[in-house]
């Protein structure tokens, strides 16, 4: 069936393939293709947060000023 969107074809071993399935089976998802689209999509979502962690992080480390002194440069 003719689609607009991406295909990404996946190989993987015995495994990796049970452990998906029992997940989905876990997870009540109506198919294999479904539920490794979610995973990929909240590894995306954690990748995105330990990177805005780290930016954070750094800057924690930058001088900062009280509310006050941010009002007197005002």
């Amino acid at each position: 069936m003719p689609t607009a969107k991406k295909r990404i074809n996946l190989t993987v071993d015995d495994s990796l393939w049970e452990e998906l399935q029992r997940l989905k089976t876990l997870r009540g998802v109506s198919s294999l293709a479904a539920m490794v689209l979610e995973l990929t999509k909240e590894a995306l979502e954690l990748q995105e947060d330990l990177y805005f962690a780290k930016i954070a992080e750094e800057r924690a480390g930058e001088a900062t000023l009280t509310h006050e002194q941010m009002w007197e440069e005002v």
